[in-house]
């Protein structure tokens, strides 16, 4: 049950801070910018309820610093998940814009307009993307892996 509160928890924030820097930025709540906003809050969920495991993965076995352990697989595998899970669907949504004038057979040049499609998902996603995610999320990112570390673990995976 907590991995999934923690993951609601993480998700409403990271929407809540992407609606207002949309308000923030002087632009109006629109279907496209509301997508950005879905995007951002979905893979912020998938992020933070995979963070919790790898995390707990992560610090299992450890006995001793498992305080200062979990933490830093926390900050990690949360930065880690919900950057990686919005950089997917930003490739996704791409990739799916681009298919109109990509081949639709499988051969080579498919293979390439897949590789070149997520390498420029990549650029973009690092120089827009990741943008409101390093500067506003950074101390509550810290906040949330702090709450993961202090909780005791079960013994259970």
């Amino acid at each position: 049950m907590r991995p999934l509160v923690f993951a609601i928890a993480w998700a409403a924030f990271i929407g809540l801070m992407e609606t207002a820097l949309t308000f923030w930025r002087g632009e109006a709540l629109t279907g496209r910018s509301a997508g950005v906003v879905a995007v951002f809050t979905v893979s912020a969920f998938l992020g933070a309820f995979c963070a919790w495991g790898v995390a707990s993965l992560m610090t299992f076995r450890r006995r001793k610093g498992r305080l200062p352990a979990r933490f830093a697989a926390m900050i990690l595998s949360l930065t880690l998940g919900t950057a990686g899970f919005c950089a997917v669907f930003f490739f996704l949504q791409l990739r799916s814009y681009y298919s109109e004038w990509h081949t639709s057979t499988i051969s080579m040049q498919m293979f390439w307009e897949f590789a070149f499609t997520g390498a420029s998902t990549s650029y973009i996603f690092a120089v827009m993307g990741a943008r409101p995610l390093l500067p506003f999320a950074f101390l509550p990112m810290l906040a949330f892996s702090w709450y993961f570390a202090r909780i005791e673990p079960s013994r259970r995976v």
